[in-house]
């Protein structure tokens, strides 16, 4: 299993800030752009970026997590 960020999670801490783009977010969080859209299409691992994230949507980070099954056999 890989743990990644939960996209309808974050989307809705966004729309419950008031902030409507990806831009709006990353200047106001201070993590870049890229960086989101990667979380928003849960393709990265969690890491510290993804708690500041969080902190700034004031969203537990436990919440915002998703777990996917692993393509590869353990």
């Amino acid at each position: 299993m890989i743990i990644t960020a939960d996209s309808k999670v974050l989307r809705k801490a966004m729309i419950d800030k008031g902030i409507n783009t990806i831009s709006e977010l990353s200047k106001s969080s201070g993590v870049s752009r890229p960086k989101i859209h990667e979380f928003m299409r849960e393709e990265v691992p969690l890491s510290t970026t993804f708690i500041r994230l969080c902190n700034f949507l004031e969203i537990d980070a436990s919440e915002a997590v998703a777990m996917i099954k692993n393509n590869k056999e353990d």
